[in-house]
């Protein structure tokens, strides 16, 4: 099967920058079975690419991005014959290249939450439009089990075949066994829907109260809110010693700390749609403490201490129950290591014990469902 990746305006699937979504991309790609028949499409580079994989690209369009972005797809699938068309997050776009390839299906992948139906005037009619634009894809991904069923609710009339497909993880990459330090790890954007001020005001009466514990804050998109990170700050900065804030640093440089650090905490307050960094957590091998909202239980399992509200209070008690129960952190660290490589693997894994069939396995099967269910794809799915 030849397949086409089109990624999102000004991407361009390098090594050097990548965004979270062109990550998943390069994840999905990288253990498929297809992986040497798909090209990716992404905006002019002269970068190293993110993975070695067939790239095509594109000259950025200063206007009317997404209808380029079509055309430039129509005229190589009629030059090359290409089997099916991925592209990621943005309802409209997937829609137009639908509609500029017909017979070929469209695979939308959301990272997110799909919006709800509209309300007020001249919502009727905009909502329609949009279930047609969905009903005209050939398939649908969903990044969690809440982002699946909240779609189902709020989308009754969209029929088209969708499944889980979450992040996964090359846990080859990460080392769980590393010696920890008595470190409390808080990774995030700098916004109130992370819970970073309640998580920086229960880190600093846990380590009043355990001097002996480090923590470190690794925040991202500080700029955003500034208000709200000069509070962060504030509130750390009543314990200079024991504190480090660090901002906009490489993920080579999170991922060593996360490895080094006995304890994680993710206080999101809305609901996360999926939740990479929990699952970072359970794979760099540090007990977590999580807020569970959204897609995050469907990470841990029961292999989490559970915040019952975000606070800062409810933080610091969590942390103090960790610090105290050396038995329950391994517990944790074991149980939630092992299930993140059981569940988010991309491929089969050494140290995976379920059957559970691996991620890329289970996308490239939907890529064959939604070829087969397709009237174009009726003589592919003889060879598949």
């Amino acid at each position: 099967m030849k397949i086409i990746q089109a990624l999102p305006r000004r991407m361009k699937f390098e090594a050097k920058a990548a965004s979270s979504v062109e990550l998943c991309v390069s994840e999905w790609v990288s253990g498929s079975r297809y992986r040497g028949s798909t090209t990716v499409f992404a905006e002019r580079s002269d970068a190293t690419p993110l993975l070695d994989v067939g790239i095509f690209r594109l000259t950025p369009a200063p206007r009317l991005a997404s209808w380029h972005l079509a055309l430039s797809i129509r005229q190589q699938v009629k030059a090359k014959g290409y089997d099916l068309i991925v592209t990621q997050q943005h309802i409209s776009t997937a829609a137009r290249i639908a509609a500029f390839n017909r017979g070929t299906p469209v695979v939308l992948q959301t990272h997110n939450y799909i919006d709800p139906p509209l309300t007020g005037r001249f919502a009727s009619v905009r909502n329609q439009i949009r279930a047609m634009e969905l009903n005209s894809l050939g398939g649908i991904t969903f990044i969690s089990n809440a982002t699946l069923e909240a779609f189902g609710k709020d989308w009754p009339q969209v029929s088209v075949p969708r499944t889980v497909i979450t992040n996964g993880f090359d846990f080859s990459t990460w080392n769980p066994n590393r010696e920890k330090q008595k470190l409390v790890a808080v990774v995030g954007r700098a916004n109130n829907n992370k819970g970073i001020l309640e998580s920086a005001q229960g880190v600093r009466d846990f380590v009043r109260a355990y001097p002996e514990w480090k923590a470190v804050f690794i925040l991202s998109e500080i700029n955003l809110y500034k208000d709200y990170v000069a509070e962060v700050h504030r509130t750390l900065g009543e314990v200079p010693d024991n504190v480090q804030i660090l901002q906009n640093i490489p993920f080579a440089v999170v991922k060593d700390l996360m490895e080094t650090a006995a304890i994680a905490v993710v206080a999101s307050k809305w609901n996360e749609p999926f939740g990479r960094t929990a699952l970072e957590a359970h794979a760099a091998g540090a007990a977590l403490i999580s807020s569970g909202t959204g897609g995050l239980r469907e990470i841990s399992g029961d292999c989490a201490i559970y915040l019952d509200a975000v606070t800062g209070p409810a933080i610091d008690q969590a942390l103090r129950q960790l610090a105290g129960d050396e038995r329950l952190q391994r517990r944790l660290v074991e149980e939630g290591g092992q299930r993140v490589r059981d569940l988010f693997s991309l491929v089969p894994s050494d140290r995976g014990t379920s059957q559970v069939v691996p991620l890329c396995e289970r996308l490239d099967r939907f890529y064959d469902r939604v070829v087969r269910l397709t009237p174009a794809g009726d003589l592919l799915e003889k060879t598949v």
